[in-house]
């Protein structure tokens, strides 16, 4: 069983991956969120600080690499295999529109021809370093992932993760698993599986419809639920207890606290994981709001305190 998170921009940075490791952990994979390869030759200096290994000790990290540029890419890739790290991630997926203007990300899936030649410059040169792929099926179209899988399939890809969905659906919808299983089924590379893992039975379901156990790799599941991993690998639906999620909470709260510059950054951060995480609680509409009108550092405590007094968690 292997079980990996996903990066989400600005949410998985290493104060978030450390407090998840100190507190739940089970993550095989933490994927960073994606360092963009422009035509700098430095890395910005959060870029260095977010996977620099004396911030990620103890935690399996594989740094993460935009580009359509295979110069750039290669350039990078370098910069971080001397930082000890031998695999790096092209991401293939992000739907930002800023991202996908630029023909990059799930953008450089609609660019086939320009896509092959990238692949072949960087397979080529960097022999040494394993680089692992995760995209989507396509930019408009599911069945794009035909055309593909017959571009993959000409390159050592170490593994290939995948999201079924296209570009244009976002995270809407559901997953296009037939598209998903011709792609399993083809591939001449190792596999992962990417997309709407929110519980147990989830990872479950995937695992049967695809006959096998495969690495899986969830993203926001486990933003929502940091015990999420665990909860797979113990075969068990019981949720974390309050308790423990209240001190991951504020050792998060904290962490941010101290590295963020300013309550305004702070607080916005923390609604992009009671985004998800609110969905845990019972009742939770009145609690949403508050949450809403929390524009401040001392209406956002009034908020926590709460939620985790007065509500109970969901079951699994």
């Amino acid at each position: 069983m292997q079980l990996y998170m996903a990066p989400m921009e600005g949410l998985t940075v290493h104060t978030y991956r450390n407090v998840f490791g100190a507190y739940y952990g089970g993550a095989d994979k933490l994927f960073t969120p994606f360092i963009a390869a422009e035509g700098s030759h430095k890395m910005k200096k959060r870029e260095i600080s977010d996977i620099a290994p004396e911030n990620n000790k103890g935690l399996s990290i594989v740094p993460q690499i935009i580009s359509n540029d295979a110069a750039n890419f290669i350039r990078f890739a370098r910069i971080i295999h001397e930082m000890g790290y031998d695999e790096v991630n092209l991401n293939l997926g992000c739907p930002s529109g800023t991202v996908v203007s630029k023909g990059k990300g799930s953008g450089f899936l609609g660019r086939k021809k320009e896509l092959d030649e990238f692949l072949k410059a960087i397979y080529s040169e960097l022999t040494d370093i394993n680089i692992s792929v995760k995209t989507r099926l396509g930019l408009k179209t599911p069945d794009e992932i035909e055309e593909l899988m017959k571009i993959f399939n000409r390159y050592p890809i170490y593994e290939l993760i995948i999201h079924p969905r296209v570009r244009e659906e976002y995270y809407n919808g559901k997953p296009h698993m037939e598209e998903f299983m011709y792609a399993l089924g083809t591939s001449m590379n190792p596999v992962c599986y990417n997309g709407d893992i929110n519980t147990p039975d989830d990872y479950d379901r995937i695992i049967q419809a695809c006959g096998r156990k495969l690495p899986v790799m969830a993203g926001r599941g486990l933003i929502r639920n940091p015990s999420l991993f665990n909860m797979i690998r113990r075969g068990e639906h019981a949720m974390t207890d309050k308790d423990t999620l209240r001190r991951f909470h504020d050792k998060v709260y904290s962490e941010y606290r101290d590295t963020m510059p300013g309550e305004r950054v702070v607080i916005f951060k923390m609604k992009e994981i009671w985004r998800y995480m609110i969905d845990l609680f019972e009742q939770n509409d009145l609690y949403a709001r508050l949450l809403k009108k929390s524009h401040v550092l001392s209406d956002y405590t009034i908020f926590v305190n709460r939620i985790f007094r007065e509500c109970e968690l969901k079951a699994e």
